[in-house]
């Protein structure tokens, strides 16, 4: 792993500078100390409760938005006129902040995973949709053209040329929104739910414990890696053919000279 030597090397200032008083170990407790308390939130499963209520929520409204993202972002692509029609709606739309539809997911769903999910869902669908989109027009036309002219249907040339072609930038995508989504979770766990790693967090810092918000962000940010992970080997698997199709353009070019 070639970012292990960097993250040793933060572990260790963290660890040296709140025992020098470099740093007040008031606002950022000792590495060890911070391992300590995670050991013990663990033991106890409230740690891992947090998790799992957290994990789910994410995997939900992200699940959400990538189905409506997507199959959305495609279709927009594609035809430019109902494009310019959603061009005012999107632009007026993506500015808004995830927290700013707290109050209103709250009045809609009450407290509880409802409101949650409703957040991930509106502060990852707009950005997908909109990444995809941009993909989508980005796509080569003449071999649309090309697909029409030996034949394909339009169904045809969506799934054999334009969605083929697009996988990578969905992939891109993808990763993307699961990093907000876990973003939008965190604020929306702050006021909305009375589970999930954000109401661990909003509750320590009330009671000043850093520590346990600090394992909180820690936890957040394993988890995601590990989600990442699992993305971009999904992606390897997925797009397996075109290690073939670089390779043969890296041989073709050095054929060349």
């Amino acid at each position: 792993m070639r970012g292990l030597p960097l993250l040793l090397m933060v572990i260790l200032l963290w660890e040296v500078l709140p025992r020098l008083g470099v740093l007040d170990p008031v606002l950022l407790p000792p590495f060890d100390l911070v391992a300590v308390r995670a050991g013990t939130l663990l033991t106890s499963g409230e740690l891992l409760l947090h998790a799992a209520v957290s994990l789910l929520r994410v995997l939900a409204g992200f699940a959400l938005a990538s189905l409506v993202s997507i199959p959305l972002g495609i279709g927009l692509g594609l035809r430019p006129g109902l494009r310019e029609r959603a061009d005012l709606l999107l632009a007026m739309l993506r500015p808004i902040s995830p927290p700013a539809w707290i109050p209103l997911a709250i009045l809609w769903f009450g407290i509880g995973d409802r409101p949650a999910v409703f957040i991930i869902f509106m502060g990852t669908v707009l950005a997908m949709l909109v990444g995809v989109l941009t993909a989508t027009q980005g796509v080569d036309k003449r071999l649309i053209k090309a697909g029409f002219t030996l034949g394909a249907t339009r169904r045809q040339a969506v799934w054999l040329i334009v969605l083929p072609g697009l996988l990578p930038a969905i992939f891109a995508q993808l990763r993307v929104g699961l990093g907000l989504a876990w973003m939008c979770v965190i604020a929306a766990e702050m006021v909305a739910v009375r589970q999930g790693l954000g109401y661990m967090m909003i509750q320590a810092r009330n009671l000043f414990q850093t520590d346990r918000v600090l394992v909180g962000m820690a936890t957040v940010g394993v988890m995601g890696w590990l989600l990442d992970l699992l993305l971009r080997g999904l992606e390897r698997r997925v797009l397996r053919w075109r290690e073939g199709l670089e390779a043969h353009e890296l041989f073709g070019r050095g054929g060349d000279r």
